[in-house]
């Protein structure tokens, strides 16, 4: 392999330059090099440095010579790029229009001699032409041939070329080496403080320190992809810099919905104490791709779960509620065919996923910590957030937003105030208005997505029977049937054909809408559900708790302090007296055995007095007989 180097200081004689002609035309890489030009003695970016082609190496290499250091260094093709300028950097739409008709006239009078030698005739002529010296043609004539591009004869302003840097290597491997330790972290350091870093590390060394703006500008030309990876993360990295071109093509209406939950910016109050703040709502969306539009949507104070999901759902597929009060006010319903969805757990349920088989419903899940690929869900929320941002009791997004708001203090509207809200945002506000994603109104690409091209309406897809959906997707819970009915949160619910299913053991699936339980839906044994009404409970207001004044209960809560009081009382004065009478019959109890102790023990010391006399032992010369007188 023939290696083309030049001496010290020198150039490139002309039959080497044509030797690596002929060299890249035997190669094959004819095409390419024309594509980049790559001519022995060109100038080009290699990284961050900027090199001069010497000669090839192989076929994908080439030999170059740092400019600030003058090394010989191998080079691959693909590191190689064009020295950019400050024109180039613009491109021809930043060029003057005088300047650019100029260069064009001496690009179209240079065009027929792009290979071989300019003739010395044409030189005069044109430098005549255009009022420059023999030399500048020839300089013209390099550039033209090296780009082929009508931006290298505009005239170049002075300055350095965009991308020279002047400092020792030695400097510049110590400025990345700051950057990389110090900087390039999620603890990083500042910009001056990785200057100051830099000018000492410099004066230990025995280095000239750079200037702080070189240090700065070092630190720019690293921002980017990987320097935002380090500093904040590669989720983050990926969400700024990372290419996402692809777009979600859906043709039909009910083709593919997604659904998400977000918890609303805004605090609630109680319905019978507006004084007392309940917190924020969760909130469950369902859009149609194809439409933009919503499909669906459940409101609750509880965190998400398998209910919302499911309450969500059955709100899609059911003809909705709001157009009892205004007819055709919301008229998306129907069976979709398709489901997205993130990675929750209450989005991955056993539950949901039965019932949506049991529909042909296909479920389908985002790819985890990708958000993008629910684009149109999440759009969708940041929307209606922005919308409740006006509302009084707002939170806003974030603490730098709400500033000194005080959101609970101006917060007024209840749960039923927000829902009737929210419906009107979606009816009469969202659905009506352009659409940029889908060119038109959702509302109008519904209703298109329904008609054909004689203008006939087709019905969605709907499910046949309500009672199905009830059944797969609404909560339920297990209770005992008696035989006054069914015992359900706090009310007692009733339907004549029930009495067959009355038995003290018996247990039943009772379905349940959230928002609704002015009636349950009871299962029978034959998987059949019966239509159960409230007749008594907390849903008829019975038995509620009355909320009294403050003197009221100030009064009922003295009087219940005085029962415990006078309770407590007699309890300790029942206790002292079955004490002392326990005292009194323990000190009794002890006198009488210490008496009974006194005579045992003295019984016992005469026993003891008599067993201790001596005893003299029995013989015959001790025996003595006295006769007596009769």
């Amino acid at each position: 392999m023939p290696c083309f180097q030049r001496v010290a200081g020198g150039h490139v004689n002309s039959a080497r330059r044509r030797a690596a002609g002929r060299w890249f035309r035997a190669c094959g890489t004819w095409e390419k090099t024309m594509q980049k030009q790559l001519t022995v003695g060109s100038r080009w970016l290699c990284g961050d440095r900027i090199v001069e082609i010497d000669g090839p190496l192989s076929l994908y290499q080439v030999q170059v010579r740092d400019m600030g250091t003058g090394n010989l260094l191998p080079a691959s093709l693909e590191a190689l790029q064009p020295l950019s300028t400050s024109q180039q950097k613009g491109g021809p739409l930043v060029v003057p229009e005088a300047e650019w008709s100029r260069a064009l006239s001496i690009a179209k009078a240079l065009a027929p001699y792009m290979v071989g030698a300019l003739p010395h005739r044409v030189k005069r002529e044109l430098a005549k032409q255009f009022n420059v010296s023999l030399r500048q043609i020839q300089r013209l004539m390099a550039r033209y041939r090296q780009c082929q591009q009508t931006t290298a004869l505009v005239p170049r302003h002075g300055g350095r070329p965009v991308g020279l840097r002047l400092l020792e290597p030695h400097v510049e491997q110590l400025i990345q080496h700051v950057i990389s330790k110090h900087y390039a972290r999620r603890e990083a350091a500042s910009q001056s403080e990785v200057c100051e870093r830099v000018r000492l590390m410099c004066q230990r060394l025995n280095l000239p320190p750079p200037d702080p703006k070189t240090v700065v500008s070092r630190i720019r030309a690293e921002k980017g992809f990987y320097l935002e990876c380090k500093r904040q993360g590669a989720k983050a990295a990926r969400q700024r810099f990372e290419p996402r071109p692809g777009k979600l093509m859906v043709e039909r209406a009910l083709a593919l919905i997604q659904i998400d939950h977000t918890r609303a910016d805004i605090n609630l109050v109680a319905e019978d104490d507006p004084s007392q703040v309940i917190g924020r709502p969760w909130l469950t969306l369902a859009i149609d791709v194809a439409t933009r539009a919503v499909v669906g949507y459940y409101l609750t104070m509880d965190a998400p779960s398998a209910i919302s999901v499911a309450m969500c759902v059955a709100h899609v597929m059911l003809p909705k509620a709001e157009n009892d009060i205004e007819p055709d006010c919301w008229p998306m319903n129907g069976k979709p065919a398709c489901i997205l969805v993130d990675n929750g757990k209450d989005l991955r349920s056993k539950a949901f996923q039965r019932g949506c088989e049991q529909h042909g419903i296909e479920l389908n899940w985002r790819p985890v910590a990708e958000p993008h690929y629910g684009a149109h869900i999440e759009r969708l929320m940041g929307t209606f957030m922005r919308r409740v941002h006006t509302l009084p009791g707002t939170t806003f997004s974030n603490v730098k937003q709400r500033g000194n708001y005080p959101s609970e203090r101006k917060a007024c509207l209840t749960l039923a105030d927000f829902r009737a809200w929210l419906v009107e945002q979606i009816c009469h506000g969202y659905h009506v208005r352009h659409h940029r994603g889908a060119g038109m109104p959702p509302l109008v690409a519904w209703e298109r997505s329904f008609q054909d091209d004689d203008g006939c309406y087709t019905l969605p897809l709907a499910p046949m029977d309500r009672a199905t959906v009830r059944r797969d997707f609404y909560p339920f819970e297990y209770r005992r049937m008696q035989r006054t009915g069914v015992q359900f949160a706090g009310s007692r619910y009733w339907h004549p054909d029930l009495a067959p299913l009355i038995h003290p053991e018996r247990r039943v699936c009772v379905h349940y809408h959230p928002d609704d339980l002015s009636r349950v839906w009871v299962r029978s044994e034959d998987n059949i559900l019966v239509e159960a009404t409230v007749v008594a409970g907390r849903r008829l207001r019975e038995g509620l708790r009355v909320k009294l004044d403050e003197a009221k209960q100030a009064q009922l809560d003295a009087s219940k302090l005085l029962g415990y009081d006078r309770g407590d009382a007699i309890q300790s004065q029942a206790e002292r007296r079955k004490r002392q009478h326990t005292r009194t019959t323990s000190a009794s109890a002890s006198e009488h055995k210490k008496n009974q102790r006194g005579r045992h023990n003295q019984t016992t010391s005469n026993a003891s007095l008599v067993s201790a006399r001596p005893q003299v032992p029995l013989s015959r010369a001790s025996v003595s007989v006295e006769v007596l007188d009769l």
